[in-house]
């Protein structure tokens, strides 16, 4: 009876934990999303090219948001693409809301350890029009220099 209660007891932990987790990535996707509906000053220089391709829909449009091209080593990039989305539909993030890790390092490639050629951002808006994007990575693998741009591309 004690082995049945101490596992119990252990998977609610576990189950809290992750919920806390998650509850904290939440906030984190509400508060950068605030401040690129809010942020009126852009980056222009950024080490790496960034494009928006809008795709015609029936109704609607899909939008990708591509970031490729570094011209420097970037670890553990977060970012995200707003459209006008409301609050009924999320906006495409990366390693905000997931723990997906995804790094770009200039002419090289390695999936197995998550060295990408470029990320993706895909979205859907009921028009073309511009997007703000926000991108966060580190300059190192150890995290201690930390880089934020916030971009407009415009339409």
């Amino acid at each position: 009876m004690k082995k049945i209660l101490l596992c119990l007891l252990i998977s609610l932990f576990c189950v809290a934990c992750q919920s806390s987790s998650s509850d904290e990535q939440f906030q984190e996707y509400y508060q950068i999303k605030e401040q690129l509906i809010s942020h009126q000053e852009f980056d222009t220089d950024y080490p790496f090219h960034v494009q928006v391709v809008f795709y015609d829909l029936e109704d609607s449009y899909r939008y990708d948001v591509i970031i490729d091209q570094p011209q420097i080593d970037m670890y553990y990039i977060e970012a995200m693409a707003y459209a006008h989305e409301d609050d009924q539909k999320m906006c495409p993030v990366l390693g905000i809301v997931d723990d997906s890790i995804s790094h770009m390092k200039v002419d090289y490639i390695d999936k197995s350890q998550h060295f990408y050629k470029g990320v993706q951002l895909s979205g859907e808006t009921e028009k073309i029009q511009d997007v703000k994007i926000y991108v966060c990575y580190y300059l190192d693998k150890e995290k201690t220099q930390k880089a934020e741009k916030y971009i407009e591309v415009q339409s």
